[in-house]
């Protein structure tokens, strides 16, 4: 639906977008009010309410509480476009803080160290999965002329939705980690295709990495559910949120940084731009370069539009237009390159799941916990 107004002469509100999941939504909502669901695993056995936040632990808070300090300083600061005061930074670290201080003084606990590491590793896993999908149409828009972009990502996820019937089968013939790191791998090999792909192969690659992302999300709150499970629905809603606040402050923005990069790294190759406009080269390094920081902590370079405006500006109106559309077509293709650069996300993840394999094998191999 969206994407029919998306052809309409007339620009559609973001908002009346949205508004388009509130009728199924509505429908959801009304469907579960007589359903009754049955008593929790964890209440069933007795887990206390501080047991169950004690296997979050102060390992857990910290992680939530680093994610919401960064989301505070990204919403407060207009994503990075007006500064922060000294005070908001210093009100913003601090509600950090006290999550961690207020969760451990509650519970007394370090929490789960295997949880933890599923908390980092829904970082690039999240953006994997979501954040590289909300990079995907615009990346995309110089690649397809006549069909809308779009549609790239209702085919993935198409697949998605039909592979996830099956996940169950799936899983009992390898391990939850077995079916993580070969979707590792899935994901991999279509993100580098997709850097590549042109016309139709594009369509191959979006399907490997349709397969890579399927199952990550639901594995890993399995894994959780079944490794954790005194840590109950909290786990696995604080699992699934770590992951969101991830992809928002740390995994677009990061794909924002490579997608640069590889900007820079393109229009510095290009030798017709070089011989063209020889006054925005030094030492076969851009001029036109300005310095970003997002957080404080991640630092960036990206083209100054401005700087760019001002180098082209003695050139004659003719030649200047034809510079400038060169420049922004060779820009508008790395865009595409930088998916190659987005494959560190599910390397990464790659290596964690290796390592958890070797540490569930020095305990006898991948098994359940069971609650007495």
């Amino acid at each position: 639906l969206t994407i029919g107004l998306d052809h309409l002469e007339v620009a559609v509100p973001w908002w009346i977008k949205i508004g388009i999941i509130v009728p199924p939504a509505v429908v959801f909502f009304l469907m579960l009010l007589p359903v009754k669901f049955p008593v929790q695993e964890r209440v069933a056995s007795g887990v206390s309410y501080r047991e169950m936040l004690a296997e979050f632990g102060v390992l857990g808070a910290l992680v939530v509480g680093f994610l919401l300090t960064l989301q505070l300083m990204d919403f407060f600061s207009d994503g990075g476009a007006n500064a922060l005061t000294a005070a908001q930074k210093t009100t913003f670290i601090g509600i950090g803080v006290a999550i961690v201080a207020g969760f451990g003084l509650y519970t007394k606990s370090l929490g789960s160290p295997l949880l933890f590491v599923l908390a980092l590793i829904m970082t690039p896993l999240a953006t994997t999965e979501i954040g590289t999908d909300s990079w995907i149409t615009g990346i995309m828009e110089g690649v397809f002329s006549e069909i809308h972009p779009g549609w790239l990502l209702v085919y993935t996820s198409i697949i998605m939705m039909i592979l996830r019937f099956f996940a169950g089968s799936i899983v009992h013939k390898i391990s939850p980690l077995g079916l993580l790191a070969v979707s590792c791998v899935f994901a991999i090999a279509g993100l580098f295709m997709l850097s590549k792909a042109t016309g139709m192969a594009i369509l191959g690659a979006a399907t490997l990495y349709a397969f890579g992302k399927t199952f990550f999300w639901p594995t890993m709150l399995g894994i959780a559910s079944e490794q954790t499970p005194k840590g109950g629905a909290l786990t696995l809603n604080a699992l699934g949120g770590i992951g969101m606040l991830a992809v928002g402050t740390l995994g677009t923005t990061y794909i924002g940084t490579l997608q640069a990069s590889k900007e820079i790294e393109v229009v510095t190759a290009n030798a017709t731009i070089a011989a063209e406009v020889p006054a925005i080269f030094q030492d076969g390094e851009l001029t036109v370069l300005e310095d970003k920081t997002v957080y404080e902590i991640i630092h960036y370079k990206t083209i100054s539009e401005d700087r760019l405006s001002t180098a082209l500006a003695d050139l004659p109106s003719d030649k200047k237009a034809q510079v400038e559309e060169s420049i922004q077509e060779v820009r508008a293709a790395s865009k595409q390159g930088a998916l190659t650069n987005m494959c560190i996300f599910p390397a990464s993840m790659l290596a964690g799941y290796a390592l958890l394999g070797l540490y569930f094998k020095s305990r006898g191999g991948y098994q359940a916990e069971q609650l007495d």
